[in-house]
């Protein structure tokens, strides 16, 4: 258990590392460092759609991480759009939902759903209708990014960019502090959330079964922007999602798939998922099968997945004394932030957490190896690996 005293160092500036350093800076020394930017990699390509209710996560932590952006909202920079979600059901499955969809949802045929949302939708005739689920919305990650910094700052914390850490610092199996380009920093804890390559790093003292992933998504600008009443969505034979911007266009993303090696593999979004895009979901929406597209992304190393889909923030009992790992967020990072905060404060303090934490302990990996097929999140059956 740390006390009000304790220095903690986070290596790491993403989104995750910030939300991290605001919910401990306010009583204690907390210190950020990261290699490049804030929130300079994966964090800054983030879609920004927040759709919690419709992960297979605890229901805690969907209600824990809305009540934190709604709290948040209006602070910094950082704004929260609330929008309803439709999660697409093709015609030959509209047969298996009554008025209650799951997870919270509601079911809506098809010209329900075209006169709840008249100047949305396109052509909806291969759908059945959709499942309909509140307690969702969007954000602009780079805005939510440095909101944190920004409050985490007022708290007291210190984040500092272009600072590699080299090397964690242990002695007699407890943490010390860590090695940077800069010189040594003594630390009561560190806290890496570094992503895949948190399994590199830490090789030495624990073993992670966690893989780089990649994700490319499009923004549409359509004829005329969308009604502010769209709604967020997803198509998940497909497997892609969308958002309206605060432009009145559409970001479209998916296509998660593992990497081999991110870093010797070119950026850019694959012609097929583009083609997927343009053909198959633009015209859903009305106005943006006609439109242009102004840009291509995908996270500029890759993210990072874990076996069972589910992060590991943990303090592992293998590691050193006073270690703590947040890893593994499968595309989930800015969405699950407020709870990675909130947990890894109560792993360092021991305060009881208003969640459950089992799901993201290490020990539940029996086997802790990199070579597993990526789970997709889109529901039962649908588990993918592509190369």
């Amino acid at each position: 258990m740390s006390t009000t005293n304790d220095r903690i160092v986070v290596v790491g500036a993403g989104v995750s590392g910030l939300a991290i350093a605001r919910e401990l800076a306010p009583d204690h020394d907390v210190i950020v460092l990261d290699k490049g930017g804030i929130a300079a990699d994966t964090s800054s390509r983030a879609s920004g759609m927040i759709s919690l209710s419709l992960e297979p996560f605890p229901d805690e932590w969907a209600s824990f991480a809305l009540s934190q952006f709604r709290d948040l909202d209006g602070q910094g920079i950082f704004s929260f759009t609330e929008r309803e979600t439709v999660r697409l059901v093709p015609a030959a499955n509209a047969d298996l939902y009554t008025d209650q969809a799951p997870g919270g949802g509601n079911f809506f045929t098809r010209s329900e759903l075209e006169g709840r949302y008249p100047d949305s939708f396109s052509d909806l005739s291969a759908y059945g209708g959709g499942l309909v689920y509140d307690g969702t919305g969007s954000l602009d990650a780079l805005d939510y990014a440095m909101t944190l910094k920004w409050a985490a700052e007022r708290a007291g914390a210190e984040v500092f960019r272009d600072h590699e850490v080299t090397d964690l610092r242990v002695e007699d199996g407890t943490v010390t502090g860590v090695e940077t380009e800069y010189g040594r920093i003594d630390a009561d804890h560190v806290v890496y959330a570094t992503g895949w390559k948190t399994r590199e790093l830490l090789a030495e003292y624990v073993e992670i079964p966690v893989r780089p992933l990649r994700w490319n998504a499009v923004v549409i600008e359509p004829d005329e922007p969308l009604p502010t009443d769209c709604p967020m969505g997803s198509e998940p034979t497909l497997r892609v999602y969308w958002r309206p911007t605060d432009r009145g266009n559409v970001l479209v993303g998916g296509n998660e798939h593992l990497l081999s090696d991110p870093e010797g593999t070119p950026m850019g979004v694959e012609p097929s998922f583009r083609e997927r895009v343009v053909e198959d979901v633009a015209p859903l929406l009305s106005g943006v099968a006609s439109g242009e597209v102004r840009r291509e992304d995908c996270c500029p190393t890759a993210d990072c997945a874990s076996p069972d889909g589910r992060p590991v923030i943990d303090t592992p009992e293998e590691g050193p004394d006073g270690l703590t790992v947040v890893t593994g967020l499968h595309g989930r990072g800015v969405m699950l932030s407020p709870v990675t905060g909130r947990a890894v404060r109560s792993l360092i303090t021991g305060e009881t957490p208003p969640f459950p934490l089992v799901q993201f302990r290490l020990d539940r990996f029996d086997d802790r190896s990199a070579e597993f097929d990526y789970r997709s999140h889109w529901g039962p059956g649908e588990d993918s690996s592509v190369p």
